[in-house]
């Protein structure tokens, strides 16, 4: 089941529009020249679309007419007959990657209308990028995996898909080399990898600025507390992590990281835990409690890939030691 989802994420990857980067080597993306790729809705109902441009083929077949002003196209291939531009028509499409299944069901289209001429007069454009830029390579970093990756913004143009799982480059620094920003005033940024490959757009509210830090050690030394401090990963792909702080053989700090990057953080005094405190990914405090003494803290962790994840149940005892008596895995 694992195989064949990554063959339909790799195919996905390869059917990129004109101008988008390779794999293997990051450059700015360029915008498919107008009007290829932008989206239009035809100005009046009842437009004929023909198999040829009419201008150039007399007997043309008359494929159907627009029956709708609101259903939105895209052209493919633009052709100039005699100072006046035909375009090719095809449907907009917003192709996501599949989760929490391993094949998507898809509905087959039917339409007469698409791969047919008409004059671009016909049509009313809609733009939907207000600006493209270029930045100066800028550090970044994920706080969830929940964010796929796309090779364009979501219905910013005719032909978009997303081409990497949120969970393939979550939890490492990534680098912004371009920016966008939508006629909605929507802001995405386009990543790459630290050697230079060519990821995709995120929206900006999707990421942090600055290289990944080490959350867990943030959060052991916070308050300059100086202690013995020793960290385990219950799981490197989910960051899923433990840390916890001694000094003289008792426990002064737990920091408990889940995998969207927030912390728990449970501060002890004469070896039981006292107050429970809640962080986000960049260290702000959520909240922070009194909680009853406890001298075994009970936790549970759980970590989410695409199709499958795992559950971590288990106690830290007084002396640092950590059980996980109930480890569960599952799979869609």
């Amino acid at each position: 089941m694992k195989w064949i989802k990554l063959a339909v994420a790799g195919g996905l990857g390869l059917a990129l529009w004109g101008g988008v980067t390779t794999a293997h080597a990051a450059k700015r993306v360029t915008l498919p020249a107008y009007p290829q790729q932008r989206i239009f809705t035809f100005k009046a109902k009842g437009t004929k679309v023909y198999s040829y441009p009419r201008a150039a083929y007399a007997h043309s077949k008359v494929l159907g007419t627009a029956q709708s002003k609101q259903k939105l196209w895209t052209v493919d291939k633009v052709v100039k007959i005699k100072g006046r531009r035909y375009v090719r028509l095809n449907l907009t499409t917003r192709t996501p990657l599949q989760h929490g299944t391993v094949i998507a069901s898809r509905k087959a289209v039917n339409t007469k209308l698409v791969g047919g001429y008409v004059a671009l007069s016909q049509l009313k454009a809609h733009p939907q990028i207000s600006r493209l830029k270029t930045l100066k390579k800028t550090a970044y970093w994920t706080t969830t995996t929940t964010h796929d990756f796309w090779n364009m913004p979501a219905g910013t143009l005719g032909t978009t898909a997303a081409v990497h799982y949120g969970t393939t480059y979550g939890y490492r620094t990534l680098y912004a080399i371009q920016s966008l920003t939508t006629k909605t005033k929507k802001q995405y940024l386009y990543l790459e990898t630290a050697t230079g490959k060519a990821i995709g757009w995120l929206p900006a509210n999707a990421v942090v600025k600055g290289t990944y830090p080490n959350i867990v050690k943030r959060e052991l030394t916070r308050g300059g507390l100086t202690a013995n401090k020793t960290v385990a990963t219950l799981d490197s792909g989910a960051h899923i992590k433990i840390g916890i702080a001694m000094r003289g053989g008792q426990i002064q700090r737990v920091v408990l990281l889940k995998q969207n990057a927030q912390t728990l953080i449970y501060d002890y005094q004469d070896g039981q835990a006292v107050r429970k405190t809640t962080r986000s990914a960049t260290g702000k405090q959520l909240s922070s409690q009194s909680i009853t003494p406890v001298k075994t803290l009970k936790f549970k962790l759980v970590a989410e890939f695409d199709i499958h994840g795992a559950t971590y149940a288990g106690t830290i005892t007084p002396a640092g030691k950590i059980e996980i008596p109930v480890h569960s895995a599952w799979i869609a």
